[in-house]
């Protein structure tokens, strides 16, 4: 992969640059969160790993305002911060996985190889519809006849599950663990957000919503056609 580093720590970025080397993978380093959103606009990059205290603006920040700019990329924090609260906020601004420091190599490597199998492409072995979608699982994007609309890694990802178990009810629950990879109840709405998301992007004005609230017990996908 080709990433992209945001920590304002000089040796920690320098060790932390030699392991994904040697690991295989490509680096960009910056200190600050303003020059990690420049290089996003002038380079290609397959994931971030992100520092949450940076010097011009937390990590949080970054990400939130990654995703207001349609970078959709895979993020990972790599901070201190290990409460609760800071890993809840991270993956609510848009962020997909946790290490906090200090950290193994070996977990580092581990997460960053879940991160791509989990946000990685694998090219449908024939299309795939949504009502009156077809789904793109290389641009990540639905297409009609005029109109794409784009999905960010996680919203992609919420929809193939929901397509994989089409008519099923499936709890928060199940979403949370197959979707964010958490194994615990955040206390917190980030699931019915993303279905939220998803309504606005994929529903046709005026008809039933495909992504249906099964009140107490979870969401169920029931493609219109």
């Amino acid at each position: 992969m080709h990433l992209l580093l945001v920590e304002d720590d000089t040796e920690l970025a320098r060790q932390t640059s030699l392991w994904l080397g040697e690991a295989g993978h490509s680096c960009t380093w910056r200190e600050k969160g303003g020059a990690a959103l420049i290089s996003l606009g002038t380079e290609a990059f397959d994931a971030v790993i992100l520092d949450v205290g940076l010097p011009d603006m937390d990590g949080f920040t970054v990400v939130e305002q990654m995703r207001a700019r349609g970078f959709g990329l895979p993020v990972l924090f790599l901070t201190a911060r290990d409460n609760v609260t800071d890993r809840v906020r991270g993956l609510k601004a848009g962020g997909d996985d946790y290490v906090t420091k200090p950290f193994a190599v070996e977990e580092l490597m581990a997460r960053l190889e879940a991160l791509q199998r989990r946000s990685g492409i694998t090219p449908a072995t024939s299309a795939r519809t949504l009502g009156k979608w077809t789904l793109d699982p290389v641009k990540r994007r639905l297409r009609s006849s005029d109109e794409t609309v784009e999905l960010q890694p996680r919203e992609w990802m919420l929809l193939e599950v929901m397509l994989a178990n089409e008519g099923r009810i499936l709890t928060k629950k199940f979403l949370l663990e197959k979707v964010w990879d958490i194994q615990f109840d955040p206390g917190t709405n980030v699931v019915d957000a993303m279905i939220c998301r998803l309504r606005r992007k994929i529903d046709a004005p005026g008809m039933p919503s495909q992504l249906q609230t099964v009140r107490g017990k979870g969401y169920v996908l029931k493609a219109v056609p």
